[in-house]
Formats: C-alpha cells, sequence, structure tokens
C-alpha cells in the first residue's frame, strides 16, 4: 500500500510539473456561424510567469460540433486562422491575426494574466471573441466580423461589427 501510495505521488508531481513546464493561457476565441467549431488562442506560459519566447502561441480547434476535442489547425486554415507573433523592444509581443489583419494586437501583462489588447469601437479594450460570419456559397466569403472584449479603463463589454469587402 505505501508503494502503491508512493507510485501515486511520485505520478502526481510528474504531472503538475509537466503542467508547469506547459502552461497555457487563453487569450482569446475565433467562433463562426458554420458551425459550433472554435479557434482557441492561447499564450504559452513558462513556470516563472513569462511567456514562452521560443514557441509564444499555440492556436487550435476545439470541435464542439463533434466531441469537444482537441485538433490542430491544418496548413490551409493558417492562411483564414493564421498569425504572426513577435516580440518587441518594449517589453510585449506584437500579434497580427489573419482574420483581422487591419488591426494590431498586443500581447500584455495585465495582473498575472495575459491580455490580448486591440482597439474595439475605438476604445483600447482587452479582445475575448471574434465571431466571423460567411456566405454558404460554394466558395465561402466571410461579409462580417464582429469583435467583442471589454473595455480597458471601465471594463464594461464593448464591440464592433466591422463589414467586409
Amino acid at each position: 500500500m505505501k508503494k502503491a501510495f508512493t507510485a501515486f505521488l511520485i505520478l502526481l508531481f510528474f504531472d503538475i510539473l509537466s503542467f508547469a513546464q506547459n502552461a497555457n493561457m487563453n487569450l482569446f476565441r475565433i467562433e463562426r456561424n458554420k458551425n459550433a467549431n472554435v479557434v482557441m488562442y492561447d499564450v504559452r506560459v513558462l513556470p516563472d510567469g513569462s511567456i514562452d519566447k521560443e514557441n509564444p502561441m499555440d492556436a487550435y480547434w476545439i470541435m464542439n460540433a463533434e466531441q469537444g476535442q482537441r485538433d490542430e489547425i491544418s496548413a490551409f486554415e493558417k492562411k483564414v486562422y493564421g498569425y504572426k507573433i513577435d516580440y518587441n523592444d518594449a517589453g510585449y509581443y506584437d500579434l497580427a491575426l489573419k482574420a483581422v489583419s487591419d488591426r494590431p494586437i498586443k500581447i500584455v501583462s495585465v495582473s498575472g494574466k495575459y491580455k490580448a489588447e486591440i482597439i474595439i469601437n475605438k476604445k483600447n479594450a482587452y479582445l475575448s471573441t471574434v465571431y466571423v460570419f460567411a456566405n454558404d456559397s460554394f466558395i465561402p466569403r466571410v461579409e462580417y466580423i464582429i469583435l467583442t472584449g471589454t473595455d480597458k479603463k471601465t471594463s464594461a463589454k464593448v464591440t464592433e461589427k466591422i463589414i467586409t469587402k
């Protein structure tokens, strides 16, 4: 019994250590009108609380229309859901999201949590959701995007609908 308990504690320790080394903190998500599947964007956080400079972001599907499993974004899907992230001299990360390429995003630390700072409806806000509405044609075309977040100053919900061309 004592050996089994010791083995259990060792396994638990390695699970906790593995989690601490690979902890992800969710920044925001992309939802779509097509189905319940969402794309999650997480920042990879090291045990000391800093962002992993070697591999700072993790973007992946949560397949809610199926069994809620995680699925990787394919090379083709990265043309729509991809991103570019770079560390800058000001001490934060610049994120360029393909879905809203005209809106720069800063990854900033706020009270020990990382957030995606963006302009929504002319206000500095923390992004929570990007909703993409595409038509049902043979080659789907995005008709509009809705950005949702929290006003940086007031914590009020802010939204903005962007009609695409």
